[in-house]
């Protein structure tokens, strides 16, 4: 290939779906980074993830052929990623306000993912869990006082079953299917809430429930038993979660129930890891301690070792030094001391000198 060539594809059009692949693929190894940025608003990026992208084609293909279908289907996807975008942005404000760094969100088909980094304390990692469901809290009356501006009733559009909601899109309330703006308002209504509901009331990983258990009992016991107790308590939770779905899918709700056992599975998949991953670095930690000590314990050896050298060359010193003043004094006791030679005389000086000073 020549370079005209190579020039072509890297700068022509093969050349931005290569840049577009690689920049989507960085890191082939972690699974959220296959994404795309859709705008930065903050400096925090938004990205939506490519199974995002393929779930919401597939949804609305599926319903082509429906011109009310596809219109509702729609609304609901936009909805829905609105109060989970605005959910994200909660967490990532929260972390902020406590002196943490927050600078990407992940939207991805199970919601979204806010890259929160707040400092390693309690308090902090609570307020910055609490900071996304407060946005739904906050919506919960504005949503509500809307629907009731537009004149909806309390007892039949803000009070219903949450495992039945086409119920309530049925009401003569909403007049006809065509009236859009009425059921955009209750979808949001009806989606904040059950957000709300979801992430709050279950105490499982990864929702929010779970990690403000976690983050309480921190408070009170440190982070690796909090983090041991939490996902244990969000496992039992999981399974409770699960047992009811079940029991509740021959019932007329078991389109939800449906819902509710893939959350309930999915919650105690990532309630087991969680778990493993503080296992892990315990045993992890008791590996590095060992080596630590181990090392330290040769460090040891190894100083004693030098000492003992240092001390057996002072002794052979001392024993050379007391065999060469042993030879003067005979030398002198034998031929005197005009005997001796500028060195022997020095060396008996300083000989002389030493001992004084030791004295």
């Amino acid at each position: 290939m020549s370079w005209q060539e190579r020039n072509y594809r890297d700068h022509g059009q093969d050349g931005v779906f290569r840049r577009a692949f690689r920049r989507i693929f960085a890191q082939p190894d972690n699974f959220f980074s296959w994404s795309i940025p859709l705008f930065r608003f903050s400096g925090i990026t938004v990205r939506i993830h490519i199974f995002y992208i393929l779930y919401i084609v597939t949804t609305m293909l599926w319903s082509v052929g429906d011109r009310v279908d596809f219109i509702y289907s729609a609304m609901s996807m936009g909805v829905l990623f609105l109060l989970v975008l605005l959910h994200e942005f909660g967490h990532c404000f929260a972390c902020r306000w406590v002196g943490g760094e927050a600078s990407e969100i992940v939207m991805w088909p199970l919601g979204g993912l806010a890259m929160c980094h707040p400092p390693r304390t309690w308090k902090a990692s609570l307020i910055t869990t609490v900071g996304g469901p407060m946005v739904n809290v906050i919506l919960v009356p504005v949503l509500a006082l809307t629907l009731l501006a537009m004149g909806a009733s309390a007892q039949n559009v803000l009070l219903f079953n949450p495992f039945l909601p086409g119920e309530v899109l049925g009401t003569a309330w909403f007049n006809s299917p065509l009236n859009y703006v009425r059921i955009g308002v209750w979808w949001a209504y009806y989606i904040n809430l059950t957000l709300l509901a979801f992430n709050v009331l279950l105490p499982m990983f990864p929702l929010d429930g779970g990690r403000i258990v976690q983050e309480l009992m921190w408070s009170r016991i440190g982070y690796r038993e909090s983090m041991l107790k939490a996902t244990l308590v969000g496992l039992i939770a999981a399974v409770a979660l699960g047992l009811f779905a079940m029991t509740a899918r021959g019932s007329s709700s078991g389109g939800g129930a449906s819902n509710l056992l893939g959350i309930a599975l999915f919650a105690g998949i990532t309630c087991y890891s969680e778990r493993r991953r503080v296992q892990m670095m315990d045993e992890f930690s008791s590996e590095y301690d060992a080596a630590l000590e181990a090392q330290q314990a040769q460090r040891v050896r190894e100083a004693n070792e030098r000492s003992s050298r240092k001390q057996e060359r002072q002794r052979e010193t001392e024993a050379a030094r007391q065999a060469e003043v042993d030879r003067i004094l005979t030398k002198i006791r034998e031929h005197g001391m005009g005997s001796l030679s500028r060195q022997e005389q020095s060396t008996l000086r300083g000989e002389t000198e030493r001992k004084r000073n030791a004295l």
